[in-house]
Order: C-alpha cells, then sequence, then structure tokens
C-alpha cells in the first residue's frame, strides 16, 4: 500500500495540470492581498474574521484541492495508467484507496502554503494600519485554526474528488460539482431549515468555527461538531461509493 501511495503522489506531482492548480492557488491568494491592500483601514482583522470574509477567501483553495482530486484519477484513468496498475498490482481495493489517499495527502502543500500567505498577508495589512480589532496573540491564533480547519476541509474535498473522478470517469466532475454548489446555494441556502444540511453552509461554518449550524440541544448543536459529522460522512459516503463501483466495473 505504501508504494502504490507513493508512485500516486509522484505521478500527482509531475502532471502540468496540478502545477498550474497550485499556482493559481497562490495567483489568488495574492490578488485577495492586493485588493485588501487597498481596503486595510476600511474593517479591522476581527471584523472580518466575524463576518466570514476570511473563511469566503480559504474556500478558492479548497474547492481546487477537489479539482485536483478529480484531475489525479480522471487523468490517470484517460492515460491507461489505471488499467496498467492494476496488472501489477490486481487488488482493487489497494489501487482505489492508494489514489484516494494520495489526492487527500498530495494537495495539503499547496493549500498550507496558500492558507499561510493569506493568514500572515491579512495580519500584516491590518497590523501595518493599526486595525487589527483584537488582541493580537488571539487573532492568530484564531487565523491559525481557521487555516488548519480549511486545511482538513481541503483534505476531504480532494479525496471526495477522486472519489467522484472514479464514478464519473471524466473531468466534467468539475463542473458537475460547480453546477452542485450553485444549487446548493440557491435552494438550500435559501431555506432556513434546509441550510443545516447546506454542503457549502457547513463548509463555511466549519472553516470559520463561529457560526451556530444547529439549533437545539445536544451534541448536533455545537456548530464544529455538527459540520463535522456532515462533511465527514458525505465524504465517507462518496469514497465508499467510488470503492464499490470501482470494485465492480470495467477499467478502460
Amino acid at each position: 500500500m505504501t508504494g502504490l501511495l507513493w508512485a500516486e503522489l509522484r505521478r500527482f506531482g509531475v502532471r502540468p495540470a496540478i502545477r498550474w492548480i497550485a499556482a493559481g492557488m497562490l495567483l489568488y491568494v495574492v490578488l485577495v492581498l492586493g485588493l485588501e491592500a487597498f481596503e486595510a483601514d476600511a474593517s479591522t482583522l476581527a471584523g472580518l474574521l466575524a463576518d466570514g470574509d476570511i473563511s469566503f477567501y480559504a474556500m478558492t483553495p479548497v474547492f481546487l484541492a477537489y479539482v485536483a482530486g478529480v484531475l489525479l484519477v480522471t487523468g490517470d484513468a484517460a492515460s491507461g495508467g489505471t488499467r496498467a496498475l492494476l496488472t501489477v498490482e490486481p487488488r482493487r481495493g489497494r489501487v482505489y484507496w492508494s489514489k484516494v489517499v494520495a489526492a487527500g495527502v498530495a494537495v495539503l502543500p499547496g493549500v498550507a502554503v496558500a492558507c499561510a500567505v493569506l493568514g500572515l498577508g491579512m495580519y500584516g495589512l491590518h497590523a501595518r494600519a493599526d486595525m487589527l480589532g483584537g488582541p493580537p496573540s488571539e487573532l492568530a491564533l484564531v487565523l491559525t485554526w481557521t487555516g488548519v480547519r480549511a486545511l482538513v476541509l481541503a483534505a476531504c474535498a480532494a479525496a471526495g474528488g477522486a472519489a467522484l473522478g472514479v464514478l464519473v470517469r471524466r473531468w466534467w466532475a468539475v463542473p458537475l460539482a460547480a453546477a452542485w454548489f450553485l444549487i446548493d446555494e440557491r435552494v438550500l441556502g435559501a431555506s432556513s431549515p434546509a441550510r443545516h444540511w447546506s454542503l457549502l453552509a457547513n463548509a463555511d461554518a466549519w472553516v470559520r468555527g463561529t457560526e451556530t449550524a444547529l439549533s437545539g440541544d445536544g451534541l448536533l448543536a455545537v456548530p464544529l461538531l455538527h459540520s463535522a459529522l456532515l462533511l465527514l460522512g458525505v465524504t465517507a459516503a462518496l469514497t465508499l461509493l467510488g470503492w464499490v463501483v470501482f470494485r465492480y466495473r470495467d477499467v478502460r
């Protein structure tokens, strides 16, 4: 399993599309910081964190991690790499899970760098403008944990993207997810009860760590726990479905 994982990680790293995705993450963060440099005195850093602006900025690297997970599987399948790999390692379960785990692991460096640049840049810009709006140590801690939660979400998104790539077997798993996000935002996001089960709303709640995701008593009333259970459950269901399909479907 370890050998397969390293092989997938090496294949993942040499693909031009993956390098473009990593570059896109950094370019996006630089553009965000460039725009924020002109408006650093319009709102405090504490205000941006409370309003969810920072978590919103972090969602683009997460989506790009999902795209990378899709391309890891569909690119390999299109080139015949998956079929060739199965001639060497006929145990499909090992092949499938190595791809899923590789997708989740391989996106971590790029997302970590993007989140670190975003967090340090936002802190530096607002500190320079004297617009932190709170104790520096507390704000630094909040930014750090926001980045950590975004990193975990990106790993889940990449693993889910790899599973969806197995199910769809085409690159259009990427616009498929974009269409779902649009429906999620327009339909589930517009309804207060349904919003508690919206993937976008819970992804935002997870990264922010402050928004109440479900009212009531009990463990599910805890925002982070509710969002974590929902997002983890969706990822687990998607990867298990991908495993079943990969195990029994012909590989072209």
